[in-house]
């Protein structure tokens, strides 16, 4: 997105060497949720040929809206799925399953039979249910990588989280407990088919893997992080030698630690920077965290 080897990145090292560049988390995170096995994606070309057919003119998208009116329900239309827009596909998946039942009358009504019948399988509601609510997972964690003050680190924290998560939720299924999918075991409680038990440990298991290997700045804890999150609770012997001496100046400086307690990190770096210069030209991956936000 930034061209490493023609655009700003390289226009930026060629002034500061010293200039890391980081990949938008977001986008990797919106890769990651591609990962989906084979059976899984089946269902999900199903879905988005439903989509598309109730939304592909007005007038089917007129009849459907007051079906749904008709049928007291909470939604009059389906949502689209757009890969620009990497939160649709949850929002779409949760549409189409909270409508199954107004989707299934107007493909009858329509006479529809080829999705109809894909879309009536004794399997297909039940992979539609924990579609909408594994991507609906994603999408919150997508939200947690937006908005203001966010930064490498506090992304880090979200996505170990998340891949927290998938471990504790693999560990789960494979106990044939599928509580964490609440629209799931709504549909059928815990008696979960063989065949999608196993569809849904492999992509639990799948998600963790592709988390680990896009982000493997994920678990760890190196000094320069360390000392970015928090200066005060590190030690000496253990920062960089080129920085020690005034490293120990910040730690025994009573303005900078009440600067710590009242300021964000970005906040508190800035005018860390501005106080001690020679930390941030001896070591200037400690404001990598922070990359984003001065971009």
């Amino acid at each position: 997105m930034i061209s490493s080897k023609s655009g700003l990145l390289s226009l930026v090292k060629q002034k500061n060497p010293a200039v890391q560049g980081t990949h938008c988390m977001i986008h990797k995170a919106a890769l990651v949720s591609k990962t989906i096995p084979m059976r899984l994606h089946e269902h999900m070309f199903v879905i988005i040929k439903v989509v598309n057919f109730v939304k592909i003119s007005a007038l089917n998208t007129r009849l459907f809206s007051k079906l749904c009116k008709e049928m007291d329900a909470d939604h009059t239309a389906l949502l689209y799925h757009t890969k620009v827009r990497w939160p649709s596909k949850g929002n779409m998946l949760s549409r189409v399953f909270e409508l199954r039942e107004e989707i299934k009358l107007f493909l009858i009504a329509q006479q529809k039979s080829d999705l109809l019948s894909a879309f009536c399988r004794d399997d297909f509601s039940l992979y539609l249910a924990y579609l909408a609510e594994i991507f609906e997972a994603l999408n919150q964690l997508n939200k947690k990588l937006q908005g203001p003050g966010s930064n490498t680190i506090v992304h880090c924290d979200a996505i170990d989280a998340f891949v927290e998560k998938l471990k504790l939720w693999s560990q789960r299924a494979i106990n044939d407990n599928f509580e964490p999918f609440h629209r799931l075991t709504d549909v059928t409680g815990n008696d979960i088919a063989q065949l999608l038990k196993q569809d849904i440990i492999s992509h639990l298991q799948n998600l963790q893997k592709e988390f680990e290997r896009y982000f493997p700045e994920i678990n760890t804890s190196t000094i320069l992080v360390r000392l970015a999150r928090n200066p005060f609770m590190c030690k000496v012997e253990d920062v960089p030698e080129a920085i020690q001496e005034e490293f120990i100046e910040i730690r025994n400086d009573s303005f900078a630690r009440d600067g710590f307690r009242t300021c964000n990190l970005q906040e508190f770096w800035i005018k860390t920077q501005r106080c001690y210069p020679r930390l941030g030209v001896n070591a200037p991956n400690i404001l990598v965290p922070f990359s984003s936000t001065y971009l």
